[in-house]
Protein backbone atom coordinates (compact mmCIF):
# COMPACT_ATOMS: atom_id res chain seq x y z
CA UNK A 1 0.00 0.00 0.00
CA UNK A 2 1.16 3.52 -0.63
CA UNK A 3 0.19 6.78 1.54
CA UNK A 4 0.31 10.01 -0.02
CA UNK A 5 0.50 13.34 1.74
CA UNK A 6 -0.34 16.84 0.38
CA UNK A 7 -0.47 19.91 1.95
CA UNK A 8 2.07 22.88 2.93
CA UNK A 9 4.66 23.01 5.21
CA UNK A 10 3.32 21.63 8.48
CA UNK A 11 2.80 18.42 6.30
CA UNK A 12 6.10 18.77 4.18
CA UNK A 13 7.99 18.68 7.12
CA UNK A 14 9.78 22.30 7.03
CA UNK A 15 12.36 22.80 9.52
CA UNK A 16 12.54 18.92 10.87
CA UNK A 17 15.94 17.95 11.79
CA UNK A 18 16.09 15.71 8.61
CA UNK A 19 14.87 18.59 6.04
CA UNK A 20 17.28 18.82 3.55
CA UNK A 21 18.16 20.24 0.46
CA UNK A 22 19.61 19.38 -3.39
CA UNK A 23 21.33 21.85 -5.02
CA UNK A 24 21.21 21.26 -9.18
CA UNK A 25 23.51 24.70 -9.40
CA UNK A 26 24.52 27.64 -7.59
CA UNK A 27 21.06 28.88 -8.24
CA UNK A 28 18.73 26.31 -7.67
CA UNK A 29 18.23 24.34 -5.26
CA UNK A 30 15.21 21.85 -4.08
CA UNK A 31 14.38 21.05 -0.55
CA UNK A 32 13.28 17.04 0.47
CA UNK A 33 10.37 16.33 2.75
CA UNK A 34 11.21 15.01 6.16
CA UNK A 35 10.38 11.66 7.03
CA UNK A 36 9.37 12.67 10.56
CA UNK A 37 6.18 14.24 9.63
CA UNK A 38 3.05 12.98 11.07
CA UNK A 39 2.14 11.23 7.99
CA UNK A 40 5.32 9.32 7.84
CA UNK A 41 4.68 8.00 10.96
CA UNK A 42 1.52 6.92 10.02
CA UNK A 43 2.84 5.25 7.26
CA UNK A 44 5.28 3.60 8.93
CA UNK A 45 2.37 2.17 11.43
CA UNK A 46 0.29 0.94 8.35
CA UNK A 47 3.94 -0.33 6.65
CA UNK A 48 2.97 1.55 3.53
CA UNK A 49 5.08 3.16 1.27
CA UNK A 50 5.36 6.78 2.13
CA UNK A 51 5.04 9.64 -0.93
CA UNK A 52 5.29 13.29 -0.10
CA UNK A 53 3.61 15.64 -3.04
CA UNK A 54 3.18 18.43 -0.36
CA UNK A 55 4.92 21.95 -1.38
CA UNK A 56 6.02 24.49 1.54
CA UNK A 57 4.27 28.26 1.37
CA UNK A 58 1.42 26.07 -0.81
CA UNK A 59 -2.50 27.54 -1.08
CA UNK A 60 -5.57 25.24 -1.22
CA UNK A 61 -5.80 25.29 -4.98
CA UNK A 62 -2.69 23.91 -5.37
CA UNK A 63 -2.76 20.81 -2.82
CA UNK A 64 -6.37 20.16 -4.50
CA UNK A 65 -4.86 20.61 -8.09
CA UNK A 66 -1.99 17.27 -6.69
CA UNK A 67 -4.42 15.44 -4.77
CA UNK A 68 -6.90 15.65 -8.44
CA UNK A 69 -3.53 14.54 -10.76
CA UNK A 70 -2.57 11.65 -8.26
CA UNK A 71 -6.39 10.03 -8.77
CA UNK A 72 -6.56 10.44 -12.39
CA UNK A 73 -3.56 7.99 -12.79
CA UNK A 74 -3.26 6.05 -9.43
CA UNK A 75 -3.70 2.23 -9.97
CA UNK A 76 -3.26 1.36 -6.82
CA UNK A 77 -3.54 0.88 -3.21
CA UNK A 78 -3.16 3.89 -1.32
CA UNK A 79 -3.88 6.01 1.44
CA UNK A 80 -4.59 9.67 0.97
CA UNK A 81 -3.63 12.24 3.98
CA UNK A 82 -4.81 15.94 2.99
CA UNK A 83 -3.79 18.48 5.10
CA UNK A 84 -5.44 21.88 3.93
CA UNK A 85 -3.96 25.55 4.88
CA UNK A 86 -4.56 28.76 5.77
CA UNK A 87 -7.42 30.01 3.34
CA UNK A 88 -5.83 33.75 2.33
CA UNK A 89 -3.09 32.14 0.09
CA UNK A 90 -3.88 32.65 -3.45
CA UNK A 91 -2.55 30.48 -5.86
CA UNK A 92 -2.05 30.87 -10.04
CA UNK A 93 -0.07 29.51 -12.57
CA UNK A 94 3.28 31.07 -14.34
CA UNK A 95 4.67 30.24 -17.56
CA UNK A 96 7.96 30.43 -15.62
CA UNK A 97 8.76 27.01 -15.39
CA UNK A 98 12.92 26.98 -14.11
CA UNK A 99 12.10 25.79 -10.84
CA UNK A 100 11.83 22.15 -12.51
CA UNK A 101 8.76 22.85 -14.34
CA UNK A 102 6.96 24.08 -11.02
CA UNK A 103 4.58 26.78 -12.15
CA UNK A 104 2.68 27.33 -9.15
CA UNK A 105 3.01 30.41 -7.67
CA UNK A 106 1.55 31.48 -4.75
CA UNK A 107 0.67 34.69 -3.12
CA UNK A 108 0.64 35.28 1.39
CA UNK A 109 -0.62 37.84 3.55
CA UNK A 110 3.36 38.43 4.54
CA UNK A 111 4.64 39.04 1.05
CA UNK A 112 5.43 42.64 0.22
CA UNK A 113 5.92 42.44 -3.51
CA UNK A 114 4.09 43.93 -5.96
CA UNK A 115 1.63 41.20 -6.92
CA UNK A 116 0.62 40.67 -3.56
CA UNK A 117 0.49 44.35 -3.03
CA UNK A 118 -2.01 44.31 -5.55
CA UNK A 119 -3.71 41.27 -4.89
CA UNK A 120 -3.92 41.84 -1.17
CA UNK A 121 -5.80 45.85 -1.92
CA UNK A 122 -8.00 44.98 -4.76
CA UNK A 123 -8.95 41.49 -5.29
CA UNK A 124 -8.52 39.76 -1.75
CA UNK A 125 -11.78 39.38 0.48
CA UNK A 126 -12.68 36.65 3.20
CA UNK A 127 -15.76 35.72 1.54
CA UNK A 128 -14.22 35.01 -1.61
CA UNK A 129 -11.29 32.73 0.58
CA UNK A 130 -14.33 30.89 2.43
CA UNK A 131 -16.27 30.06 -0.41
CA UNK A 132 -13.22 29.10 -2.99
CA UNK A 133 -11.44 27.11 -0.73
CA UNK A 134 -14.62 24.88 0.35
CA UNK A 135 -15.57 24.25 -2.99
CA UNK A 136 -11.70 23.22 -4.19
CA UNK A 137 -12.46 20.81 -0.55
CA UNK A 138 -15.77 19.36 -2.01
CA UNK A 139 -14.32 18.71 -4.68
CA UNK A 140 -11.59 16.54 -3.57
CA UNK A 141 -13.95 14.75 -0.76
CA UNK A 142 -16.01 13.85 -3.90
CA UNK A 143 -13.42 12.65 -6.54
CA UNK A 144 -12.00 10.30 -3.19
CA UNK A 145 -15.29 9.02 -2.67
CA UNK A 146 -16.05 8.87 -6.27
CA UNK A 147 -12.55 6.41 -6.88
CA UNK A 148 -12.96 4.56 -3.58
CA UNK A 149 -9.74 5.84 -1.93
CA UNK A 150 -9.52 6.27 1.91
CA UNK A 151 -8.45 9.26 3.28
CA UNK A 152 -7.57 11.23 6.00
CA UNK A 153 -8.20 15.13 6.27
CA UNK A 154 -7.21 17.99 8.24
CA UNK A 155 -7.05 21.54 8.43
CA UNK A 156 -5.18 24.52 9.51
CA UNK A 157 -7.96 27.47 9.07
CA UNK A 158 -10.80 27.70 11.56
CA UNK A 159 -12.35 30.18 9.45
CA UNK A 160 -13.34 27.73 6.91
CA UNK A 161 -15.92 27.24 9.31
CA UNK A 162 -17.18 30.44 10.71
CA UNK A 163 -20.66 31.29 10.07
CA UNK A 164 -20.32 34.88 12.10
CA UNK A 165 -19.02 37.39 8.98
CA UNK A 166 -19.00 36.82 5.38
CA UNK A 167 -21.16 34.25 4.89
CA UNK A 168 -24.59 32.99 2.71
CA UNK A 169 -26.29 29.87 2.02
CA UNK A 170 -24.25 28.34 -0.14
CA UNK A 171 -21.26 28.66 2.47
CA UNK A 172 -23.07 27.10 4.81
CA UNK A 173 -24.03 24.31 2.90
CA UNK A 174 -20.72 23.76 1.56
CA UNK A 175 -19.54 23.87 5.50
CA UNK A 176 -22.09 21.19 6.93
CA UNK A 177 -21.13 19.04 4.12
CA UNK A 178 -17.38 18.73 4.34
CA UNK A 179 -17.10 19.17 8.35
CA UNK A 180 -17.88 15.22 8.72
CA UNK A 181 -14.99 14.55 6.70
CA UNK A 182 -12.27 16.48 8.50
CA UNK A 183 -9.89 15.23 11.68
CA UNK A 184 -8.85 17.54 14.35
CA UNK A 185 -6.55 17.33 17.24
CA UNK A 186 -8.94 17.31 20.24
CA UNK A 187 -11.24 19.93 18.78
CA UNK A 188 -8.32 22.53 16.98
CA UNK A 189 -5.53 22.23 14.43
CA UNK A 190 -2.00 20.65 14.39
CA UNK A 191 -0.71 24.03 15.21
CA UNK A 192 -3.35 25.33 18.21
CA UNK A 193 -2.93 21.24 19.43
CA UNK A 194 0.83 21.30 19.90
CA UNK A 195 0.85 25.14 21.47
CA UNK A 196 -1.66 23.59 24.29
CA UNK A 197 0.58 20.66 24.65
CA UNK A 198 3.98 23.16 25.22
CA UNK A 199 5.74 20.77 22.26
CA UNK A 200 8.81 23.00 20.94
CA UNK A 201 7.65 24.57 18.50
CA UNK A 202 10.12 27.29 15.73
CA UNK A 203 10.22 30.95 15.61
CA UNK A 204 8.29 30.66 12.41
CA UNK A 205 5.28 28.67 13.49
CA UNK A 206 6.33 24.38 12.80
CA UNK A 207 6.06 21.87 15.25
CA UNK A 208 8.85 19.62 15.78
CA UNK A 209 9.55 16.48 16.09
CA UNK A 210 8.03 15.76 19.54
CA UNK A 211 4.32 17.16 18.10
CA UNK A 212 4.83 15.16 14.94
CA UNK A 213 5.19 11.83 16.65
CA UNK A 214 2.18 12.63 19.14
CA UNK A 215 0.07 13.75 16.43
CA UNK A 216 0.82 10.74 14.61
CA UNK A 217 -0.48 8.52 17.41
CA UNK A 218 -2.95 10.68 17.50
CA UNK A 219 -4.00 9.70 14.07
CA UNK A 220 -3.19 6.10 14.43
CA UNK A 221 -5.70 6.02 17.54
CA UNK A 222 -8.50 7.57 15.34
CA UNK A 223 -7.75 5.42 12.12
CA UNK A 224 -7.73 2.46 14.23
CA UNK A 225 -10.84 3.31 15.83
CA UNK A 226 -12.84 5.16 13.14
CA UNK A 227 -11.56 2.73 10.37
CA UNK A 228 -15.41 2.96 9.07
CA UNK A 229 -16.50 6.02 10.77
CA UNK A 230 -16.54 10.58 10.60
CA UNK A 231 -12.89 10.92 11.06
CA UNK A 232 -11.12 8.53 8.76
CA UNK A 233 -12.38 7.11 5.38
CA UNK A 234 -11.45 3.82 4.32
CA UNK A 235 -14.21 3.10 1.88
Amino acid sequence: MNLKSFGCSFIFGSELSDERQHYYSKKSRMSVPSNLTWPAHLARHLNANYNCYARPGSGNLQIAEKVLSQLATDAEDSLYVIGWTWIDRFDYTSSDETMYNNFWKTVMPIDEDATAKVYYKNLHSEYRDKLTNLMYMKLTIDSLLQKKYSFVMTYMDSLLFDTKWHTTPAIVDLQNYIRPYLTQFNETNFLEWSKKNKFPITDIGHPLEQAHQAAGDYIIQSFDKKSTGAHCHPV
